[in-house]
């Protein structure tokens, strides 16, 4: 490789909850594993604050959609390490409970790291550790069915809980504080079907493959 080129490339991939973010970051570090490309997934999922002095009524009240409930200097600094080729210890965050994991999940540096979150490309010391940003448009319909179908399935969650969170926090930290952060990618992707938009992915692998060759 080009002595010029960095060992690690990192891409910040942001959207409105239930954009397909997180499902085009598997798609992207899968179809690079076929090329000899090593990924991971840097989610800021795992990055929320731990909340073990609350009860859980007041855990289930906090708004986890404002860019505060992400511990971002964590983020940032676990981030760098990676980038440097050292290995952290992850937090792992429980959305059933409403807090961190006492176990937390160690982490190798990979050539590949794609930064996959709301606030992706809203903190300004992550941008500055991205090499691509890309924000992920998805008709807020579409996403908001996506964001029911997950919490059902996947977070214990029941349909008026859903539904009082997506109006109270969801859409207006959305329009407030996510959807301008589209400004500050390089490219936004359309995903408004069912199927995952190829090209964009078919793209991204070979930007990645030139990079590293």
């Amino acid at each position: 490789m080009d002595r010029n080129k960095k060992p690690h490339f990192v891409i910040g991939v942001a959207g409105s909850s239930g954009s397909g973010k997180t499902t085009l970051s598997t798609k992207l570090v899968a179809q690079c594993a076929t090329i000899g490309i090593s990924g991971q997934i840097f989610s800021l999922d795992n990055y929320y604050h731990a909340q073990d002095h609350l009860s859980l009524e007041e855990r289930k009240a906090q708004n986890y959609d404002h860019p505060s409930s992400i511990d971002s200097a964590l983020a940032v600094k676990q981030l760098r390490e990676l980038r440097s080729g050292r290995a952290i210890q992850q937090p792992a965050y429980d959305f059933v409970t409403h807090t961190r994991l006492k176990e937390s999940v160690a982490c190798r540096p990979t050539q590949l790291i794609v930064v996959e979150g709301l606030y992706a490309l809203y903190f300004p010391e992550l941008l500055d550790l991205c090499d691509t940003k890309i924000f992920v448009s998805t008709n807020i319909v579409t996403a908001m069915l996506r964001r029911v179908q997950r919490d059902i399935s996947e977070r214990g969650r029941d349909i008026d809980g859903i539904k009082h969170q997506i109006l109270a926090t969801v859409l207006p930290m959305f329009e407030t504080y996510v959807r301008p952060t589209q400004s500050n990618a390089h490219f936004s992707i359309n995903w408004d079907g069912e199927e995952i938009p190829l090209k964009a992915t078919e793209g991204l692998v070979r930007m990645l493959r030139d990079h590293f060759r």
